[in-house]
């Protein structure tokens, strides 16, 4: 596995080698201990692989040896253990004064041990102590020897009283002494750069010290450091448990030896390299699995591809220890559904991705002067991939510019095939379906959102959706916080790498062309071939018109998907089929084609298989003729075609659901006869004068802008019909003679939002007891609005310069004090939405509070019972697009409340009135004032300064309704 021998490169190199010889000095009186307790710690830690220094001399004379002076000097930790006779020694005393000296300037760890003896002896030099320090009388460095037992005593201990059993006391000091050591051989950084910021995120969630079994698992793409992140976990905190098994290359291991062997190499190590033979899980011994059940483990299983793989090294994480830890390392999500936790690891920052660069080229931070530039690109390519960053280092080590410039422009065409062959291994373990996906998603839809591709992949018969978590399990994809589906750039080039291959000299020979420089000589030079499924083209990116054949097609008999497009509405070259088209693939799913030449479609062009047809721009005058057998056919997409007279009879298309007819200008009359269609668009269609459609499904209708003289009274009766815009229709004089929404049994008109210009379509508006949006802007004859419907929340009658101020300002008062704010009340509702927009020059008279200043002042308002204010603003004539009015709000000098509102509407060619309703709900601090409300301050404001005057309208509800403080409203 690369991944493996590159983390092994760095492990290599990743530890500081120890300047001391022995990591635990034994300090004991050998009468005492040597041959029971002392040698059984020594061969404890022996067996832990602790090298640990005894001396097995008798001690003679006073003064310690210099090998033993040495031996503690050169020893990490020393533990000193006290017994009856301990203090008897001049020479055991004489270690222990040394090893205090080592503690103080060598920060020396130094481990107290109470074997059989009461502390307070030592500490105090009583009992045994106190009689050896009789025979010690005389001695110099007799206060010394005591002022060391005291200050060693005072040191957390180990205590044998406090244990039933010597080996529970020898297991938990060879803990203690394990978990004091790991400090001091920590990772060197310089080889695992980045790692650090990983650990501090991921450490806290293996809650190391509760009793729980916990399994952790690291999940990422290839070669984004999980083993290396494992590997430190693993290092920094295995030492704390009982037994510990790093399981390395688990789907690699697992083909190549199988799961047998993994299992019987994990049980082996976690039961201390015991032989056993676990053919299967049901055939472990119970008395094999009783012991390991009693034991705390630290267990990391690398690189696991598969549920199976797992639950047969793991049947059930039960029988594992309490406080045992398991760590998981996977680029499949999927295989986690017993996991306690998943942590993703992201790519290195730019910071961490140049150390670790600069580390493996250069062997230290920083790029070598003149190489700064070269490292920039070399990183780009590389994005925050450890892998990436190692392999493409190492391949320019030592190297000259001219060769850094050389291999990093290979790149551009080339992908290292090391950076490859792990990236890849993600996309071998998908079935041909999933793969098929991922290609698609690599050439074609990378950045395009979610559901947008899941329907396009549907339409391929692919298991779109399924397909799609698949991917993003093996983290070959992700998805933005705008629902798109994004891909890191190598896993993208691992994708273009994989169809590359598949004809390395002949791009004819490939499943799906998307570059644009191969599509152009493919379909110039007439080279494709029956391999061909996809193909995508810039128009943008042509540097001339490109002619093609009538047959260009022709071989690409196997093609779903045809894209010709542009990224801008206009291009400047484009595709010309001066011979006409001679046939489309049979299997064509999804045709978009800007700009089509062509007056139709070819005759011989069988659309059974067809999904999605989008011809915009284009010459089209009709598609095809005749009754085409649309079984599959969704939507229909002609924007722009201009010279377009008909559409075919759509009566076959049971499954069409959206037609688009936009700036169709030459389009005279349209029948749509489809059951299913949700959304007709007729926009700007300006010859339009006679449509119907029968689709019961009908949710959005747009007429706006057509020639169209009367609306068919089946309109009223689209039981799902959510939006109606009619505006900008001139020629509609008249409506169907029974223009209303009729309501019959549980039924409930359903209608949500209506633009129109004509007055005499509101005659019946208050019916429309569905309807929360009315656009009525630049309706500049109308002169009145009828009873507003109860859930309108919006109203936008801007420029409509016949409408009267006055009646309207009470029209729209009416209706937001008897409808809108009850029902806001009823049903503890926010009220943004609330807003009402028409000409006006001034605040209605019967407004008590109004001031042509940007603040007003109401000096008294009763408490009990105010639930909010309306405001009235008026807006000067001019531009108003993007523009905001605020209004904050003070009592006795402290913000209570704050309102804003960005007003949406383009050029105004007269003053304006809006109106909006701010709820006490809203307001911040209301708790804060007792009683009445004094000297409440409203201080307006707006960036455009077009504000000429306001009006505040204090609101308060009771029993008896909704009333205007000071008025007799």
């Amino acid at each position: 596995m690369v991944e493996q021998h590159m983390i092994s490169e760095v492990s290599s190199s990743s530890y500081m080698v120890s300047s001391k010889k022995y990591d635990v000095f034994l300090s004991f009186r050998g009468e005492d201990t040597r041959r029971n307790f002392t040698s059984h710690l020594y061969e404890a830690l022996k067996q832990k692989k602790i090298e640990t220094y005894i001396d097995y001399r008798l001690e003679k004379g006073d003064e310690i040896s210099t090998t033993l002076i040495k031996a503690i000097e050169d020893s990490q930790v020393s533990v000193v253990i006290f017994s009856e006779n301990y203090a008897s020694s001049k020479w055991c005393l004489g270690e222990l004064s040394k090893i205090l000296e080592c503690k103080k300037e060598k920060g020396q760890i130094v481990i107290p041990v109470f074997y059989n003896l009461d502390p307070s002896h030592v500490r105090k030099q009583i009992g045994s102590y106190e009689q050896a320090f009789e025979k010690h009388k005389g001695e110099p460095k007799c206060n010394k020897w005591k002022a060391a037992l005291t200050e060693a005593a005072n040191l957390a201990a180990w205590d044998s009283q406090a244990y039933r059993t010597e080996s529970e006391f020898l297991k938990d000091i060879v803990e203690d002494v394990l978990r004091k050591l790991a400090p001091r051989y920590p990772n060197n950084p310089k080889g695992l750069v980045g790692i650090g910021e990983n650990y501090e995120k991921i450490e806290p969630l293996l809650k190391i010290g509760s009793s729980e079994v916990r399994i952790l698992g690291i999940w990422g793409m290839g070669g984004i450091g999980k083993t290396t992140l494992a590997s430190v976990l693993y290092d920094r905190l295995s030492h704390e448990f009982e037994g510990r098994c790093f399981l390395a290359n688990v789907r690699e291991e697992s083909d190549e030896h199988g799961l047998k062997a993994l299992r019987n190499k994990l049980f082996s190590e976690l039961l201390e390299n015991e032989k056993h033979c676990f053919d299967a899980p049901f055939l472990v011994s119970h008395f094999a699995l009783s012991r390991l059940g009693r034991k705390k483990v630290f267990l990391v299983l690398d690189d696991v591809a598969t549920s199976e793989q797992l639950e047969n090294l793991i049947e059930d994480f039960d029988i594992l220890g309490l406080g045992s830890r398991v760590i998981v390392t996977t680029r499949n999500q999927q295989i986690f559904n017993k996991v306690d936790k998943i942590y993703k690891v992201k790519e290195l920052s730019f910071h961490h991705a140049l150390q670790l660069f600069c580390f493996t080229v250069f062997g230290e931070k920083l790029p070598k002067h003149g190489y700064e530039d070269l490292s920039r690109s070399a990183i780009s390519y590389c994005k925050g991939i450890p892998l990436a960053l190692k392999v493409l280092g190492a391949s320019l080590r030592s190297r000259s510019k001219e060769a850094w410039e050389c291999e990093l422009k290979k790149l551009q065409k080339f992908p290292n095939t090391k950076i490859h062959s792990v990236l890849k291994l993600s996309y071998d373990s998908l079935d041909h379906s999933q793969k098929d996906i991922f290609l698609d998603i690599a050439c074609f839809f990378r950045g395009k959102q979610r559901d947008r591709v899941t329907s396009i992949l549907e339409a391929f018969d692919f298991s779109a959706a399924s397909g799609i978590e698949v991917l993003l399990d093996k983290a070959l994809i992700t998805i933005s916080d705008g629902m798109q589906i994004e891909m890191h750039d190598l896993i993208q080039e691992m994708g273009w790498e994989i169809v590359h291959q598949e004809s390395i000299k002949d791009p004819g020979r490939r499943s799906r062309l998307w570059k644009h420089v191969e599509v152009h000589d493919v379909l110039k030079q007439n080279k494709g071939t029956d391999v061909v499924e996809g193909i995508i083209l810039d128009l943008s990116k042509l540097t001339g018109d490109l002619y093609l054949s009538s047959d260009f097609l022709a071989k690409m008999n196997k093609v779903r998907f045809l894209k010709i497009h542009s990224w801008c509405r206009f291009t400047i070259f484009n595709v010309y089929l001066p011979n006409g088209l001679d046939s489309l693939s049979y299997k064509m799913r999804y045709v978009h084609w800007d700009g089509f030449s062509l007056e139709s479609l070819p005759s011989n062009f069988c659309p059974e298989e067809l999904v999605e047809l989008c011809i915009r721009c284009s010459k089209l005058k009709k598609l095809w003729d005749g009754i085409q057998n649309l079984v599959n056919l969704k939507t229909i997409d002609l924007w722009g075609s201009r010279d377009l007279i008909e559409i075919p009879d759509l009566a076959k298309a049971q499954k069409l659901e959206i037609v688009s007819l936009c700036y169709c200008e030459s389009l005279c009359q349209l029948q749509v006869h489809s059951k299913s269609l949700g959304v007709l668009n007729l926009y700007g269609c300006s010859s339009l004068k006679e449509f119907s459609v029968t689709s019961e499904e009908l949710t959005e209708l747009n007429l706006a802008f057509t020639a169209i003289t009367a609306l068919p009274s089946s309109i009223w009766h689209k039981r799902k019909l959510r939006s109606l815009y009619v505006r900008g229709c001139h020629n509609l004089a008249k409506l169907s003679d029974e223009p209303r929404i009729r309501i019959s049994g549980s039924y409930k008109p359903s209608l949500t939002t209506l633009a129109s210009n004509i007055e005499r379509l509101l005659m019946n508006i208050k019916t429309l007891s569905g309807l929360t949006m009315l656009w009525l802007d630049d309706c500049r004859k109308l002169v009145s609005l009828p009873g507003l419907p109860p859930s309108l929340e919006k109203l936008s009658a801007c420029n409509c310069t016949s409408l009267d101020t006055k009646i309207t300002q009470r029209l729209v008062l009416q209706h937001m004090l008897q409808s809108r704010i009850p029902y806001l009340r009823r049903h503890h509702l926010t009220c943004y939405d609330e807003e009402y927009f028409f000409p006006g020059d001034h605040v209605t008279e019967e407004c008590a509070f109004r001031t042509t200043e940007s603040s007003i002042t109401i000096h008294y308002l009763p408490k009990f019972e105010l639930c909010g204010f309306i405001y009235c603003i008026v807006l000067s004539k001019g531009p108003l697009l993007d523009s905001d009015v605020s209004c904050s709000v003070y009592q006795d000098g402290i913000r209570v409340g704050w309102h804003q509102r960005l007003l949406e509407y383009e050029n105004l060619i007269s003053d304006h009135v809006v109106f909006l309703y701010h709820d006490i709900f809203e307001f911040d601090r209301t708790s804060e004032v007792y009683d009445d409300f004094s000297n409440m301050t409203f201080i307006f404001g707006n960036n455009e300064e077009s504000i000429k005057e306001y009006g505040v309208f204090p609101i308060y509800v009771s029993e008896s309704g909704v009333k205007v403080f000071g008025t007799n409203w």
